[in-house]
This record gives structure tokens, sequence and C-alpha cells, in this order.
């Protein structure tokens, strides 16, 4: 808990501090509202323990004075350093990056936002992890089924090549389907339960993908297929096979009915 000189949504903040013997203006953090209430009242945030290290590091505070109205500890610039560097660079926050076509292209954000809200499964992670696949792109597994007519046509082709001179003199044949190919997407279970698979990149399914025809979608549409699964689907599971990260059914009743964050170049200007 952060007390701020200001806390309306937009609006830049700085920590309100305390002033040490020294004359020093150190940031002021609490660890529970029973002890942000033994002192003077002010606006409050919420922040991650990472992204508020960070933002120490990148002021002009010496450190952060925690608890000061009670059993306080001094965290210095120089143990908060320390602390970032010995965690390995590891995130524990979603960035609230702008929801740009550009940061959602290639699959990489939205797969970082998943093992991020896998890590720490806070509310703001998932709040910020459903605004993200709101408006993404994802890759699904599916089964290509053709109609009875094609399939009796590559029957024949396939008789008529045996008779010819094999199978080798189907080599570079191309075949025109003649009805549409339906796209079947693939249904994942662990025990009696069962899971709509997506991923963040075709790349991502693996081995697993290699027996698919692998198909780009709209998020929202995913929702829609999985929804209306006859296998009665707990949920959406992304990245099945790396780290998966499950979204069931609840969540994403509230995804489709949230307004869309994406910013391109004209809604900036």
């Amino acid at each position: 808990m952060i007390p701020v000189t200001s806390a309306q949504i937009g609006e830049e903040f700085t920590f309100r501090t305390v002033q040490s013997k020294d004359g020093k203006a150190w940031s002021v953090v609490f660890t529970s509202p029973a002890e942000y209430e033994k002192g003077p009242s002010s606006s409050i945030i919420s922040n991650f323990i990472d992204a508020t290290f960070r933002l120490c590091l990148e002021s002009e505070s010496p450190g952060f004075i925690i608890n000061p109205w009670g059993e306080s500890f001094t965290l210095t610039r120089e143990l908060i350093d320390m602390i970032i560097k010995a965690d390995g660079g590891v995130e524990y926050a979603i960035p609230d990056d702008t929801i740009t076509p550009e940061l959602l292209k290639d699959g990489s954000f939205l797969k970082r936002a998943t093992v991020i809200c896998n890590r720490n499964p806070t509310q703001m992670n998932l709040i910020r992890l459903m605004k993200i696949l709101r408006d993404s792109w994802i890759w699904i597994p599916c089964n290509a089924v053709m109609s009875d007519a094609d399939n009796a046509a590559v029957e024949k082709m396939i008789r008529e090549a045996e008779r010819s001179g094999g199978l080798d003199t189907l080599i570079g044949t191309t075949m025109t389907n003649q009805d549409n190919i339906r796209m079947i997407p693939d249904i994942l279970q662990k025990g009696e339960e069962f899971f709509f698979p997506v991923f963040t990149t075709a790349e991502e399914m693996g081995r697993y993908g290699q027996d698919f025809s692998k198909v780009e979608r709209h998020f929202l549409e995913a929702i829609h297929l999985a929804c209306n699964n006859e296998k009665k689907v707990r949920g959406i599971v992304i990245n099945a096979f790396t780290d998966p990260c499950i979204v069931p059914l609840d969540l994403l009743e509230m995804i489709e009915e949230m307004p869309s964050a994406l910013e391109t170049k004209d809604s900036q200007r």
C-alpha cells in the first residue's frame, strides 16, 4: 500500500515521503491497512512490490521506509537494487502497456502475460490478462474434414495412380476441393474435464501441432467455439504444453462483455 499525492485514474502520482533526521526524504509504503491507519490519512494505491521497487530506483528517493508509524524498516536503494538483481529479472506484474496491434502482433506479449499471471495470480494481473485476451489473435489446432464427395475424389485419384505407375506419380499433383473443408477444433481432456486449447503462436503447439491444421482466429471467436462445443468444456487453456494458463467459462463470459481497449494510430490522433 502506497500513500501518494493523487490517486485519480489516469493521473500521475508521486510517493508521499517521510523526512529522516539527516534531511533525506524517504518514500513510504505500508504492509497492511492497520499499519497505514496508525498515521495521517492520505490517498492510497496498491501496487506490486517489484514494480514499486523499480519506481523507486527511477526516482531520486534514497529508498523506502516500510510501516513508518509502527515497527519500521528502512530499505535503501542499494538493498532494492540487490533484491531485483538477485531475483534474476523475474516479473510479477503484467505491464500495463497501451494495447495496440503492434503490441499483440506476434503473440509474445500475450505469452508473457500468461506466464506472469501463472506465477502471480493476483486480481490485478488477471484483469490485465483479460484485457489483453479481449483483443488478441490466437492459434487453434483443428482437424480438416473434407466432404464425402471430395474424399471420394481423392480415393479415385489414388486408385488411378496405383493402376498407372504407383503413388509416386502423384508427387507434385494438386487437387482442388469442390466443397468447403470443415475445420473441427481439437479438444483436450484431463480426467473427466475437457478444455479448448489455443496457442499464442503456431510454433507453441510443438509436436502436438504436427497432427493438426493450424488456424489463426480472434480470441472472441475462440470463446464462441469453446462455449458451443458439444464436449461442454470447462474453459480455454492457453499454451497447454509449455506454461498452461486456464481461463474458465465465467471469465470467458466477462471477456466477451468487455469493451475493446485496442488503440490504433487513428484513435491516438
